[in-house]
């Protein structure tokens, strides 16, 4: 791929990613309203729609992927000198990084929403389409421009340098080296998706939590236990295969106290605590302790995704 190929490949995916998202807001927009009415006039037929309205979304970001993996896959395809060691390289990017981690967090949760109408509380897995907006305005919020931007920008600055070759990228060079050594291991498809489905999992957690504590039904702390459980073993396997990696990949630096690993191991302390008070739930109020701690548990969860933008570490470029 030169660098006209690369121009005429991402003008190409533009074209169907922007609506892609333009549609998917629309959807979460829509799902939102009809279970708002179904809550409001607890009529049976909005419950219905807006269990359609989700399944739509959970098509609609489906093809969105598709379209982000077949864009993955073009720029794998581009052959990078390496001046340094001599030879050439590709890159190939696992599916959630940059600004595809929200949009793979937001997808893993469409999934367990449709997985929810399966409890005896329709009303409940209605209210969760209401998550569908919160991550939608999220993503809008963090730009929808393109896929990949850093990626994307990285490839284009290469390709016109082959083209009009007159001075050596050094910086170009090293960042591009970069990626190849983060991204070619096979951490990087196993660790960050198993912690994305447990944040989506503990989302639902978290909309349980709220509900347990309006409505006071078992069902409701039987759905949030459910998908806590879930979330907790993905969330722990996660992050013990980060840990061999971290030591080869950070070796020498003090990554044990990047401001994300000291995050993330605030919140899987957060579950194992909601966790642990949920085996006396039978214990008088216990309960209601239980749900608050349920959420304070996702606050951190946001915490430890936000942090990596916000404070500095070794971590931070992931």
């Amino acid at each position: 791929m030169n660098y006209y190929d690369f121009l005429s490949f991402k003008e190409e995916a533009l074209r169907y990613y922007t609506p892609l998202v333009y549609i998917a807001l629309a959807i979460g927009i829509i799902a939102s309203i009809l279970s708002a009415l179904y809550l409001w006039k607890k009529d049976e037929r909005y419950g219905r729609f807006s269990y359609y309205a989700a399944t739509a979304l959970m098509v609609e970001l489906t093809l969105l992927y598709a379209l982000l993996m077949r864009y993955h896959l073009g720029l794998a395809s581009i052959s990078y000198i390496n001046p340094f060691e001599g030879g050439r390289f590709n890159i190939l990017l696992p599916f959630w990084v940059e600004k595809e981690r929200l949009l793979f967090w937001l997808w893993s949760y469409t999934f367990m929403v449709l997985y929810a109408w399966r409890y005896r509380a329709r009303r409940f897995a209605s209210a969760l389409n209401f998550g569908f907006l919160f991550f939608l305005i999220a993503i809008f919020l963090t730009g929808r421009e393109e896929p990949l931007p850093e990626m994307s920008k990285l490839a284009g600055q290469y390709l016109l340098w082959e083209l009009h070759p007159f001075s050596a990228p050094v910086e170009l060079f090293r960042s591009l080296i970069g990626k190849y050594y983060l991204y070619s291991t096979w951490y990087m498809w196993l660790h960050p998706p198993m912690i994305f489905i447990a944040y989506a999992a503990f989302t639902v957690n978290f909309f349980a939590c709220i509900t347990m504590l309006l409505k006071r039904k078992e069902i409701y702390d039987s759905i949030a236990y459910a998908y806590a459980k879930f979330g907790y073993v993905l969330l722990t396997i996660g992050m013990l295969i980060g840990y061999p990696w971290a030591l080869e990949a950070w070796r020498g630096q003090s990554w044990w106290w990047s401001p994300i690993i000291s995050a993330s191991f605030m919140l899987w302390f957060f579950y194992s605590a909601y966790l642990h008070m949920r085996l006396y739930i039978k214990d008088g109020k216990i309960w209601r302790i239980t749900a608050i701690l349920g959420i304070i548990a996702y606050l951190s969860v946001i915490f430890a995704y936000l942090v990596i933008f916000l404070l500095p570490g070794v971590h931070a470029y992931v």
